[in-house]
């Protein structure tokens, strides 16, 4: 029988960043706090599952995109939650959405079609037609034209709270340059758990 991974390939955070958003986790009741170790503060381009037997080739077509790739920019655009998530969002700029795209079109395949089973109708979250299309077509809903760039602080145990909370929040960063992308391992929460591979973006001639 074939093991599923969900697999999040990343833009990975500079270090100023990490410390930043380890630092506002700490502040309320929450399912994960970020801690860089069992939790990784991490900016989300594609996540659904794989079978494990496709995760080197997961490995190898990242690796593939990232030589053409070069460090990028994120601009801080707001702090906002929904689905009990607070996150930091950055503007989608033309170059961000580039890759988002060819990482979504490369790895689609990969999938051979899987689904996590928390998608289907039993599952609490509630989807538009535009996500459920999204998931049907690449397996995650915010793939795409719903693509948005963003670091998810919290996760609140009283989801209730999101808008107050996402009010508190004061993320002093205006922008920074991303060095890294990298391949995690995901468990409950959206959090990645497991460093599988990194690899760095070089400035292109």
């Amino acid at each position: 029988m074939e093991e599923y991974v969900r697999l999040n390939v990343v833009f990975k955070p500079p270090k100023k960043a990490i410390e930043e958003a380890i630092k506002l986790s700490k502040e309320n009741e929450v399912f994960f706090i970020l801690d860089g170790l069992k939790f990784h503060p991490h900016m989300t381009i594609y996540s659904p599952e794989y079978p494990r037997s496709n995760v080197d080739k997961v490995l190898e077509s990242v690796e593939e995109i990232v030589k053409n790739i070069s460090p990028i920019t994120f601009k801080f655009n707001k702090v906002s939650g929904g689905q009990g998530f607070v996150s930091v969002k950055f503007d989608n700029s033309p170059t961000i959405k580039r890759i988002h795209e060819e990482i979504v079109e490369k790895l689609n395949p990969l999938r051979e079609g899987r689904i996590r089973e928390k998608y289907g109708a039993d599952y609490h979250m509630n989807f538009n037609e535009e996500q459920i299309e999204n998931i049907k077509k690449y397996g995650y809903p915010d793939a795409m034209n719903r693509y948005s760039p963003h670091l998810s602080i919290i996760r609140l145990e009283d989801g209730s709270l999101v808008e107050e909370v996402s009010k508190k929040i004061n993320w002093s960063i205006a922008q920074f340059t991303v060095d890294k992308i990298a391949v995690y391992e995901m468990g409950e929460h959206g959090t990645c758990i497991k460093l599988i591979k990194e690899f760095e973006l070089k400035w292109k001639k």
